[in-house]
Parts: structure tokens; C-alpha cells; sequence
């Protein structure tokens, strides 16, 4: 029984042992399936990568992770594709995995660098692309990442020489290559432009990319039959590259072949009704060609798919306010859109705004008692009953307002019974203050890769900001200048103390104005202001920034208005930042000039004839005590008033001590003070942020 027991045992041990080893074949066997299907997955997911098919790749990518999730390529192809589609958090987490497979892999740190510019972690950036440097002198793509943060900072110079050691290293680079082409003609050198773009040709000339950028450049040039020969070949390599039939439809427009540019679009549109660029496109060519309704419509159904698009906004505002009555329905449609926006800002306590867009509103729908009623509240609340009431007057002259309405306006009638302005007989609101006259003009861009025709509608937006400023009188000339000669020329025939030659520029994330402002007078450059502005609202905070950086440059001055004995009232008040004892020099009536060399006043000191000592200030007006030089009384009405001491004016400029007397004086000429300091540190540095340039060298693959 014994020997029969041991013998059922060892058989027992046998099969167990067998069952174990074909658990073994089984799990092998199933490991090995995974490995396999995992590999099938990358090897689709690298394949959909090649042909930038991101999102198809990024789910190929994620199956072999299903299959492995200890698959380093894998989840490096995984950040690869998240970082092509702008999830740059997303991509960090994704890296994170993959450096747990390959520690101090470069492509995975070069990686990160370029999304923690993404991120606008810069520093961070900087850090990761010089940790590569040190560890391989050699690497290529850091070179790249510290190239594109000189570019995100405005050093061109410093981006090209990087571009150029990466060349040295990879003669033929493809990368390089394209990116010198870019910073070159970006900073002028065009015929270094055309040999970088040109050796990008002849070594890749079966990718549609390298034809893409060929075309911009030689639109950028001027060389339109060129660029549409390129941007041709672009979309015939790369038939699903959206951005190649875009910027044939922007060469084709600056060409005047509209027709041909709206069969673009709707051909974009066809394939993908959500691209609002086609729709922008085909709203101007048909505005172009006199057809106002459709273009209405067309800019309408963009707006249907990007509401947050400023510019087809405006254009569509513009159309508006030039073809439609004041009674049409869509005029409060579209100011609905701007009263909303300004609510928001209000309730954020972002007044500047809040009233930029309540100016909107009523530009566009001058009737709208809501709009119009929330702005004179808004004015109320910053201090200024006057203009409050002013507000209120203005509904109620409409036809019949509510009760609460004329109540509040007979309050407020009795309130201001004693202001200024009756004492003196003077409607405040009525006056014409107007101190300067602005032109704004610019240069037509060959091609524009966004919105074509920017440059129009920054002119005539400019204008438009300047509209709620009395003491500015801004024209936007819609035909575009040869030059500088001919906008000196433009505004010396207008009239104007200053011209403004604009630049407008943007991607898909950022804006950027350099705005060259010039005396009219000498044609000598006073200030150059360059504005950079990301996120939403882009364009209207860059619009509001240009307009105060502007008023900033102009100095306080206004006129006396009438006068009795030695008390003279002045067409200045709290709205132009005047406080009590303020002191104005008085100057002989159109013996104020701008000056010769940069911003400021100049006048003769034969010219001064006293001071003006503020004793009283209203909303718009201010009264105050004459103290006269000389023996005779040579003070009259219309006589100027300017913020700068008589003992520094003499012959000479008084531009420098325009921002002495602003800090020296209280109120609202400190605060001029420190908006010229703002305007200063605008302005420093040779080299600007480029948002296009910035785009165009992120896109290159």
C-alpha cells in the first residue's frame, strides 16, 4: 500500500508539473500576442504620426500602451503627437512616462523644453535646452529650443546665429534651413533669405512644407506669380494641407483674383464648415466685389463658428456701420454682443473695458437705452455725474423714458444747479475741445497668413478707439502709403500735430502693434510704442493700450473760455486729470507748436503772457486765477494753456520738462507722468516680439 501511495503521489507532482509548465506555454504564449499587438499598434501609430494625422495616431499609440504599458517609444510617440495638437500639460505627464524607460534621452528632454515654451515656462525651458547642451555640445534640436526663446524675447540676431551653429553641425537640415530663411528675411536680409530658401528646395523638394514656406517668403517679397507657383506645389504634394490652400487664397486676394479666391474658400468650406479663416475670406473678397449682403452673411457664419474672431468682428461692424441704416435690426444684434462683453467686465471691476465696449454698443446702435443707461451708471460710479446726466438727457430726448428716468434727471438737474457751467452759462458738453489731430496710416503687407487686409482695419480701428477722446481728432486713412515721404506728405496736407505709421501682426494666440508715431509738423519721429498682447480679447486690449500709450506722449493743454476780470474759465477739467492749484501757463493763441525732435511742446517766451492758477474744477471746465507777466494785460479768450513752466520754455524745446511739471503738479498730471514711464519701457530695445515669425518657426517639422 505504501509503494502504491508513493506512486499516486509522484504521478500527482508529474502532472502538476505539466500543468504548470502549459500555464507557462499559455501565459508565454499570451505575452507574446500582447508584445505582438502592442508592436502592430506602434508601428500604425508611426505611420498616422509620419503623415501628421495626430489624433489618429495619439489612439494608435494609446492601443500599444493598452497592450504594454512599459513601452517607452510608445509613450515618447504619445507626447509627440499631444504636443502636435497644443496640449502641452498633457505632453509633460506623457514624458514623464517615457523617461522612466530611457533616462537623459534627449528627444524626450528637447521635447519638454519645447512644451514649457508652450506653457510659457520659459525659464524652466532655458534650463532643460542648456542641460542638453552640456551633456551633448553637438544636439541640433537644443539649439532649436534656445533659438525659438530668442525669437519669443525679440532677439532675432541671437535666434539666427543659433540656427546657423545648428547648420555648421547638419549642413543640410532641413529644420535650419527653413528657419534661417525666416529670421533672415525678418531681419532684412533678403538675399540670404532666397539662398537658405533655395538650398531648402533643392535638398527637400518633395515636401509640401518647404513649398509652403517658399511661397510666403516670396509673397512677403512682393513676388506674387512666385509664391502662387509654390503655394501650388504645396497643395498638390500635401493635398489635405489646409494651410497651403490658405495661403493661396491670401496670395490670390493681394492679386485681385476675388472670384478665384472665393472658390478657395468654398472649397475649404465644403471639406470643413468650422474653418472661419475661408468664411473671413469670402465675407471680404465679396465685400471687394460690392456684393455687401453676402458678405454680411459670410462674415456672420464665421462669427457663427468662432464668436471670439476680433477681427472678422470688426469687419463685419465696419460693413455695418457703412451700409445699414440706424433703424436695421442688426445693428442691436451685434451691439447685444459688445453690451454682454462689457457687463462681464464690469462686474470684474475692469472699468477701461467695461466702457471701451459699451462705446461699442452704442457706435453701433446709438438708440439702445439698456447699453446707454449701464454706461451713464458706469460713468456715475467712476465720479462724473455731469456726463451722467448728460447720459440720461440724451434717452430721454428719445421720446417717453420711465418714471424712475426723469425723476433721477430732475434730481440731478437740481443737484448741478450751482456747477460751473451755469455759473458761467456754459454747456460743458457742447464744447469743442479738440487739442490734437492724429492721422494713423500704413504700409500694405504683401500677404497676411490670417486675416487679409489687417492692415485696413487696424487704421480704421485706431481711429475708432480715439472716437470717445474729445481732445483727439483721429482720422484712419483706408488707402494704404508707399511709405514714409508720402504719409509725411498726407498728414502735412491735413494738418496734423501727429502721424501714426501702424504695423499690425498676429497668430492664432497673439497680436503685436508697433506703432511709429511722427511729429507732422517736422516729420521727425517722436516715439516708437510696440504693444504685444496674448489670450482673449487680444486685439481690443492691444487697441486700448495703443490709444493711452498715445494720450500718454501728448501733453495737457487746453484754452481759455471766457473771462472776468482776473478769474478766466478754462475748457479743461477732472476728466483731463485737473486738480485744484494746478498751475497753466498761458500762451499767445496759436503760438504752441509740437516740438522739433521727439514728444512735447515748444514756445517762444516772448509768447508767455501768465499763469493760470486752478481754483475750482469741474467734470469738462475749471476756473481759475489769472496771474499775468509783464505790465500789460495781453490775456484773451482762445489764449493757450500748458503744463509746462514758463521759466524753461524760452526758444527751446520744453519736452523735457513737460514730465517734470506733470510729477511736480498733483492729480492727473502725475498720472500722465507715470503712463509716459509705461509708454518708455514699451518702447525699450532694438527688437520686438514677431507673433508670425514666432508661429512660422514653431510649425516647422
Amino acid at each position: 500500500m505504501l509503494k502504491k501511495k508513493n506512486k499516486v503521489s509522484n504521478w500527482g507532482r508529474c502532472n502538476a508539473g505539466r500543468v504548470c509548465a502549459a500555464l507557462l506555454l499559455v501565459c508565454a504564449g499570451a505575452f507574446v500576442s500582447a508584445q505582438n499587438a502592442a508592436r502592430e499598434s506602434f508601428d500604425r501609430a508611426r505611420m498616422l504620426q509620419d503623415r501628421q494625422d495626430w489624433y489618429g495616431a495619439a489612439e494608435s499609440y494609446q492601443e500599444a500602451l493598452q497592450y504594454n504599458p512599459d513601452y517607452g517609444e510608445a509613450w515618447l510617440g504619445l507626447a509627440q503627437c499631444t504636443y502636435e495638437t497644443g496640449e502641452y500639460s498633457l505632453t509633460l505627464t506623457y514624458l514623464d512616462s517615457a523617461a522612466q524607460y530611457a533616462k537623459d534621452n534627449t528627444t524626450i528632454l528637447n521635447l519638454r523644453g519645447f512644451a514649457l515654451i508652450g506653457l510659457g515656462r520659459t525659464d524652466e525651458a532655458d534650463a532643460v535646452f542648456r542641460e542638453v547642451l552640456a551633456m551633448y555640445p553637438n544636439d541640433v534640436d537644443a539649439r532649436f529650443g534656445l533659438a525659438e526663446l530668442d525669437i519669443f524675447y525679440g532677439r532675432i540676431s541671437g535666434a539666427e546665429q543659433l540656427y546657423q551653429d545648428a547648420l555648421k553641425r547638419q549642413t543640410t537640415n532641413r529644420r535650419a534651413l527653413l528657419s534661417l530663411a525666416l529670421v533672415s528675411e525678418e531681419l532684412g536680409k533678403l538675399d540670404a533669405a532666397r539662398i537658405y530658401i533655395d538650398q531648402a528646395l533643392r535638398y527637400h523638394s518633395g515636401e509640401a512644407e518647404v513649398h509652403y514656406l517658399a511661397a510666403y517668403l516670396s509673397a512677403k517679397e512682393g513676388n506674387l506669380s512666385e509664391a502662387e507657383r509654390r503655394a501650388r506645389a504645396a497643395v498638390q504634394l500635401d493635398g489635405n494641407n489646409d494651410e497651403a490652400y490658405e495661403l493661396l487664397a491670401n496670395i490670390l486676394f493681394t492679386s485681385g483674383r476675388y472670384q478665384d479666391v472665393i472658390d478657395i474658400c468654398d472649397f475649404r468650406i465644403n471639406r470643413d464648415r468650422s474653418a472661419a479663416s475661408a468664411w473671413y475670406l469670402k465675407g471680404l473678397c465679396l465685400e471687394m466685389q460690392g456684393d455687401y449682403e453676402g458678405a454680411m452673411s459670410a462674415y456672420s457664419g464665421g462669427l457663427d463658428i468662432d464668436p471670439q474672431d476680433e477681427i472678422m468682428r470688426t469687419s463685419l461692424e465696419q460693413l455695418v456701420l457703412e451700409r445699414l441704416p440706424v433703424e436695421d435690426e442688426r445693428r442691436a444684434e451685434l451691439a447685444a454682443y459688445h453690451v454682454e462683453k462689457a457687463r462681464s467686465y464690469a462686474n470684474r471691476f475692469m472699468s477701461p473695458f467695461a466702457r471701451y465696449e459699451y462705446q461699442l454698443a452704442l457706435r453701433l446702435d446709438p438708440s439702445n437705452t439698456e447699453a446707454r443707461s449701464a454706461y451713464a451708471d458706469m460713468l456715475l460710479r467712476d465720479g462724473f455725474p455731469e456726463q451722467y446726466l448728460s447720459q440720461l438727457k440724451f434717452i430721454s430726448g428719445r421720446g417717453e423714458v420711465p418714471t424712475a428716468i426723469a425723476d433721477t434727471i430732475e434730481a440731478y438737474d437740481a443737484l448741478t444747479s450751482d456747477s460751473l457751467g451755469v455759473r458761467w452759462n456754459v454747456n460743458p458738453f457742447y464744447l469743442d475741445k479738440t487739442r490734437w489731430q492724429l492721422s494713423f496710416y500704413y504700409e500694405k503687407s504683401p500677404v497676411q497668413l490670417l486675416h487679409a487686409d489687417a492692415d485696413r482695419l487696424m487704421v480704421q480701428s485706431a481711429e475708432a478707439v480715439f472716437a470717445s477722446v474729445p481732445t483727439v481728432r483721429s482720422v484712419g486713412d483706408i488707402k494704404p502709403v508707399s511709405g514714409f515721404a508720402d504719409a509725411f506728405r498726407r498728414a502735412r496736407e491735413s494738418g496734423s500735430d501727429y502721424f501714426a505709421l501702424l504695423a499690425y501682426e498676429e497668430n492664432g494666440r497673439d497680436v503685436s502693434i508697433n506703432c511709429r508715431l511722427y511729429s507732422g509738423r517736422t516729420g521727425t519721429l517722436a516715439t516708437t510704442i510696440n504693444i504685444f498682447r496674448t489670450g482673449n480679447d487680444r486685439y481690443a486690449s492691444a487697441l486700448i493700450k495703443l490709444r493711452d500709450s498715445i494720450l500718454a506722449v501728448m501733453p495737457p493743454r487746453g484754452t481759455i473760455l471766457k473771462r472776468d476780470g482776473n478769474i478766466a474759465l478754462a475748457d479743461i477739467g477732472r476728466a483731463d486729470a485737473v486738480t485744484v492749484n494746478s498751475v497753466y501757463t498761458i500762451v499767445k493763441k496759436d503760438k504752441v507748436l509740437t516740438s522739433d525732435q521727439g514728444t512735447g511742446l515748444r514756445f517762444d517766451q516772448s509768447d508767455v503772457l501768465g499763469t493760470l492758477s486752478i481754483s475750482e474744477v469741474g467734470e469738462e471746465i475749471s476756473e481759475g486765477v489769472i496771474q499775468q507777466s509783464g505790465f500789460y494785460d495781453r490775456i484773451n479768450v482762445g489764449d493757450e494753456l500748458v503744463l509746462v513752466p514758463a521759466q524753461t520754455a524760452g526758444s527751446t524745446d520744453a519736452a523735457a520738462a513737460n514730465t517734470d511739471t506733470a510729477a511736480a503738479n498733483a492729480g492727473g498730471a502725475a498720472e500722465t507722468a507715470a503712463a509716459a514711464e509705461t509708454v518708455s519701457a514699451e518702447t525699450s530695445g532694438a527688437e520686438r516680439f514677431v507673433p508670425v515669425l514666432a508661429d512660422l518657426i514653431r510649425s516647422i517639422r
